[in-house]
């Protein structure tokens, strides 16, 4: 399966768009630049330590914001440092009740379910 690229939008302290983000299947969470995230999202008084892909764990910033992918809204958690690409994680698809087909590589919709 190739690169999955979405439009999403986010709405925190103010909205901004993406016309192309970056879907990780393998990644847990949605992660953003700080200076993105201090501008357009809430912060919370919580940090987390991450793992990266390539093996470092950085510390980071926790925001809040409502994300809109494929017509789907919801409120998403969204873990910001320094230097992050903006990539959408699993946490972020789960909530908005999307997910990946690994077949085809794209967004589908999803029932959603409280266990």
């Amino acid at each position: 399966m190739g690169h999955i690229f979405v439009k999403a939008s986010f709405r925190g302290r103010d909205v901004i768009e993406f016309e192309k983000i970056l879907i990780d299947a393998r990644a847990s969470f949605t992660v953003m630049p700080i200076d993105i995230a201090e501008k357009y999202f809430i912060e919370t008084p919580f940090t987390a330590e991450l793992k990266l892909g390539d093996g470092r764990t950085v510390k980071a910033k926790v925001f809040v914001a409502e994300c809109e992918i494929e017509g789907r809204k919801g409120p998403v958690r969204i873990l910001a440092f320094e230097k992050a690409i903006p990539v959408i994680g699993v946490d972020t698809l789960e909530t908005l009740g999307l997910k990946v087909d690994p077949v085809t590589g794209r967004i589908e919709k999803t029932e959603y379910y409280m266990l």
